[in-house]
């Protein structure tokens, strides 16, 4: 499920610099103790990689490590595919991984409207023009990049309204894949975390048939 039509193991970062408030993996926030060491999670994937066709990198937010490119040259001499999931608030180490032909799938969340009154809101963070440039490079890039991607936005009332969703949808042209994912309450609630309401299924109908012409617009559980 997490890299379309491959079967895949899935590495997880610590550290983000958002803090969504939907956010699943909150844990991973903060660089805490607890990780595993670089050689053991790569002992595991030569152990597996007859069994494997890539790796997803996610988080937290990989690009935050300094590490990164090395690390993901490593899992390239294990000849897997590699998918990177990212909020593209680093366009530069982007361009160097497309560069160096270094992923094979990039997955990009683009959380609202890339206005700061509205980011703010769905990544948590205060926003200014020049991250959203950088955000707005990021999406960019990837789409001129010719490596196989896509673009995905988590919907819930509070956060998202139609109008957002146009705006997202007019900066995503000529992109692969764009995934509207519904919200998914907690299992559990964290402690301090909010609950949001979730918008039903036909209205998210009516955004995908408005611009199924221009972009290719799927809904995601």
């Amino acid at each position: 499920m997490d890299y379309p039509g491959k079967i895949a193991a899935v590495v997880f970062t610590q550290g983000c610099n958002f803090r969504c408030p939907y956010c699943h993996n909150q844990e991973l926030i903060p660089m805490t103790s607890g990780s595993f060491p670089e050689e053991t999670i790569l002992q595991h994937l030569d152990k597996n990689r007859f069994l494997l066709d890539g790796v997803v990198i996610t988080g937290g937010e990989p690009t935050l490590q300094a590490d990164l490119i090395r690390f993901i040259k490593k899992v390239k001499t294990l000849d897997l595919a590699v998918k990177l999931d990212t909020n593209g608030s680093h366009p530069q180490l982007l361009n160097e991984l497309i560069g160096e032909k270094l992923v094979d799938y990039i997955a990009m969340d683009v959380k609202s409207a890339l206005k700061p009154s509205r980011y703010c809101l769905a990544a948590g963070i205060k926003m200014n023009e020049k991250l959203l440039d950088r955000i707005k490079t990021a999406i960019r890039l990837i789409i001129d990049s010719g490596v196989d991607h896509e673009f995905r936005t988590t919907v819930c009332r509070e956060l998202i309204q139609p109008e957002d969703l146009d705006l997202i949808a007019g900066k995503l042209t000529g992109c692969r894949r764009y995934f509207l994912q519904q919200y998914r309450p907690f299992d559990q609630k964290p402690e301090g975390c909010r609950i949001f309401s979730v918008y039903p299924e036909n209205w998210v109908n009516q955004f995908t048939e408005r611009w199924s012409t221009e972009l290719n617009i799927l809904l995601r559980d």
